[in-house]
């Protein structure tokens, strides 16, 4: 066993009604803020208009900027950036799915320096001093709020990557589940995918046994298996829309290494192909992608994924059973089926190892010619 690293400075703070600590919180951290949004639904449902008058209220002033897309464009965070300089805001305010958090991020990075996000993630030019940043996640899904990490999107070269600085790590994230009642139920789901998959690459491939770090993963696993299908079944449900907060916050975070256990999201690495060029929401490419997946990984596996049925789902094929929980949640589908037509899978697959080149340390090596095909078989 190796030596690990822990690092999370993060501040959390955590249950429902915790949005209403928002203002007191960011005016020790400055007096304006670029709050950063990309959901309408936040202006429909009376939040943003709260967060807004919260602000006010500990004076400090918001800056809106409520353009980031699904996939967040590095040309939107290059804008966010240059409208935090001009608007010389002292801290960023995050407030939506992975992809809002994500943009905020790499926004409040960018924003310390005079240089286009692409250029930092490419080393052509050094970050500056990053913003303090306050995360607020509305969708139980990305963990973005428990990280330093972000996925960007080179529209012009589709090139959708993970740019990783430490300036990243939030200085506070609140997270209420109150905020993700109003979310229907694809989105919950894909949600839900997002989490398991979070938690489900590591797992598998990881090289050895480690009792707490794979009773730690086991347990948020089940959490997720177990809450998101009758979730479904009532959407209003706060102690399990509170469940999946936190399953979510611990399966990106630094707590879902402890105990030993190393692995790499290999499944994202070659999903993060498939979005950056189709455009399609992340966790249906990941739904789409991840029996082929697991059926590929398996001769090399075979314990885990045992493991992964009895700890997980109860039961002895721990493929067959993430299938059967696919259909049951609504998420077994097809690439097919979520509008990619004629798609070049050599290409994809070329671009899949240039931008998650770390898609080869898969415990069965991945090539081009490999995730070709399994984009192949999930078409």
């Amino acid at each position: 066993m190796g030596i690990t690293r822990f690092y999370l400075p993060t501040r959390f703070i955590i249950g429902a009604g915790s949005l209403s600590q928002l203002g007191k919180e960011a005016c020790r951290l400055g007096k304006t803020a670029l709050l950063v949004t990309g959901s309408k639904s936040m202006r429909k449902t009376g939040v943003l208009d709260r967060v807004i008058n919260d602000l006010h209220g500990n004076a400090v002033k918001p800056v809106i900027f409520d353009e980031v897309e699904p996939n967040p464009r590095a040309s939107t965070i290059d804008r966010g950036a240059d409208i935090a300089r001009q608007n010389g805001v002292q801290l960023v305010i995050g407030m939506g799915g992975g992809s809002v958090m994500d943009a905020s991020k790499c926004i409040a990075l960018a924003a310390g320096g005079t240089e286009p996000i692409f250029s930092i993630y490419e080393g052509r030019a050094k970050a500056g001093k990053a913003l303090p940043i306050v995360l607020i996640p509305t969708v139980a899904a990305s963990g973005s709020e428990a990280n330093a990490g972000a996925v960007v999107t080179n529209w012009d070269t589709h090139e959708k990557v993970v740019i990783g600085n430490s300036q990243m790590n939030p200085t506070l994230s609140i997270i209420d589940p109150e905020l993700t009642l109003t979310l229907p139920a694809r989105t919950t789901a894909q949600g839900g995918v997002d989490i398991f998959c979070h938690l489900v690459e590591p797992y598998i491939t990881c090289d050895e046994f480690t009792l707490i770090n794979d009773s730690l993963r086991e347990a948020c696993m089940r959490t997720v298996v177990e809450t998101l299908p009758s979730l479904l079944n009532k959407l209003d449900d706060v102690e399990g829309r509170t469940r999946l907060c936190w399953a979510s916050t611990i399966a990106c975070s630094q707590f879902a290494g402890l105990g030993g256990g190393t692995g790499l999201m290999t499944l994202h690495a070659i999903e993060h192909a498939l979005s950056g060029h189709y455009d399609i929401a992340h966790a249906d490419g990941l739904a789409a992608l991840l029996i082929e997946w697991m059926k590929y990984t398996l001769p090399v596996r075979e314990e885990r994924f045992k493991r992964l049925g009895k700890n997980v789902f109860g039961a002895s094929d721990g493929i067959e059973a993430t299938h059967k929980w696919l259909k049951q949640v609504g998420m077994d589908f097809k690439l097919s089926s979520l509008h990619i037509k004629d798609p070049d899978f050599e290409k994809l697959a070329a671009n899949a190892l240039k931008t998650g080149s770390w898609a080869k340390f898969n415990p069965r090596p991945m090539d081009a010619a490999s995730i070709a095909s399994i984009y192949r078989t999930s078409f």
